[in-house]
């Protein structure tokens, strides 16, 4: 081979290998990381795992239970997130039984695992207990296998300083074992995905309460989206994505794309405000003010910022009404006997511990108890709810700020709708700040 040809071909395959040996060093070196970073998965006990049967993410919470076949003689048992390096403890309420240990993380639906202050990193859930082997605590770590209907999930954190994290939990396996996998790095919201959404009730002909102040009528619609307009705003300066059902003056279909019971969800906001405007049937001054309706089973902490914020920047008052009240103020309408046996489909699906209001109950998946599988389709035109499985929704609120017919709260509503929308937006900001 003359020198010409074998510096042409030095010229081709030296590069070449060194490119080679440098993917390869960069591939072992990967190996070595990730094997090192996953070989505390190794010393986990694989006679039993724990059965996840239940997992929902409801605003920014997120729920498990399970239970797991472990003798009495395991104590002190934990739910954690770990690493090998770290730990996230996770609290839980465990019971006893006969075939082992049940848990759960929380059994109010808008409590449990708050999405919202995980640490970046890749994390595995796990069941962490102690027992006594040759006189001596040990301490075992137990993995976890899908029992339930879902695979696997997603979400983003709420908007912080321009800033959002994404957090993939993935059910996996590492050498055969099962594992559920949290993966949690920073990465903007796509372009479909926001942190809240409004919902100013009724519009176009579907003008909702009326009122009449100084010989002018006021349409709850008009209202509604006033306060729904100035709440967008507020919460858009504070640096959140924010979705509304609609801008103007017109229908909104409820189940149909972008509609009031969809588009939360849609969207993946982690809250849903629906703005409402009261009235009554019959000529008193005794209703009158502030009406927060929730879900079931919810802790009442954000619910109570709302009462105390709103009541704060809109100088107004907590309604005197105690049909459905839960506490003063916050109100939980359950369908009667009667609304059951009224229902245009039977037998219903409906039950007496189902929140009634469809903006609450449509909006939280599971976790609410929708209803609407598509079974009024044919009767009254509702397509079914696309969300109606979801286990993982938004955190709805349905907000009676006053009532148009009582001259004192009408009053004080118009020319007052940005107080209103500064007392929920307020009202928002404590709450993160408590939980975080």
């Amino acid at each position: 081979m003359n020198r010409r040809l074998k510096e042409k071909y030095l010229k081709i395959f030296v590069p070449l290998g060194i490119g080679l040996i440098f993917i390869l060093l960069i591939w072992l070196g990967y190996k070595l990381i990730f094997n090192h970073k996953l070989s505390f998965l190794e010393k986990i006990d694989k006679s039993v795992y724990a059965d996840i049967n239940y997992d929902a993410i409801y605003g920014i919470h997120l729920n498990f239970k399970g239970s797991i076949n472990l003798s009495s003689e395991y104590r002190d048992v934990k739910l954690v997130l770990a690493n090998g390096k770290d730990e996230v403890e996770i609290p839980i309420e465990v019971s006893n039984k006969d075939d082992g240990i049940s848990f759960v993380t929380s059994n109010l639906i808008n409590k449990g695992i708050n999405l919202e202050y995980l640490p970046i990193g890749t994390y595995y859930l796990l069941i962490k207990a102690t027992t006594t082997e040759k006189n001596k605590d040990v301490v075992k770590y137990f993995s976890v296998t899908n029992k339930t209907d879902y695979d696997d999930l997603e979400y983003y954190t709420l908007s912080k300083d321009g800033k959002n994290n994404k957090i993939d939990i993935e059910w996996n396996t590492y050498e055969e074992c099962p594992t559920l996998r949290f993966t949690i790095k920073e990465e903007a919201l796509p372009s479909d995905v926001y942190d809240i959404t409004i919902d100013p009730g009724h519009g176009g002909v579907d003008v909702g309460a009326i009122g009449s102040l100084d010989g002018f009528e006021y349409h709850e619609s008009n209202l509604n989206l006033k306060v729904g307009l100035a709440l967008k705003k507020i919460l858009e300066e504070r640096g959140y994505k924010v979705a509304i059902t609609r801008t103007e003056d017109k229908n909104i279909e409820i189940y149909d794309e972008g509609g009031s019971a969809v588009l939360a969800n849609e969207t993946k906001s982690k809250f849903n405000f629906a703005i409402h405007h009261n009235s009554f049937d019959y000529q008193t001054d005794e209703l009158n003010g502030l009406e927060v309706y929730v879900a079931s089973d919810i802790e009442f902490d954000f619910a109570n910022l709302l009462i105390e914020n709103i009541l704060s920047e809109a100088n107004t008052q907590i309604s005197p009404k105690e049909i459905y009240q839960t506490v003063p103020g916050i109100y939980q309408r359950y369908f009667s006997e009667e609304d059951i046996l009224d229902d245009e489909v039977q037998p219903s699906n409906k039950t007496t511990s189902m929140i009634y209001y469809y903006n609450i109950r449509e909006l939280g998946g599971i976790s609410t108890h929708s209803t609407n599988d598509g079974r009024y389709k044919d009767i009254n035109g509702y397509p079914a709810n696309p969300y109606n499985k979801a286990n993982v929704t938004t955190e709805p609120y349905l907000l009676e700020l006053g009532y148009v017919n009582n001259e004192s709260n009408l009053r004080n509503i118009v020319g007052n709708e940005e107080k209103y929308a500064l007392g929920i937006a307020n009202a928002l900001k404590k709450y993160l700040e408590t939980e975080y």
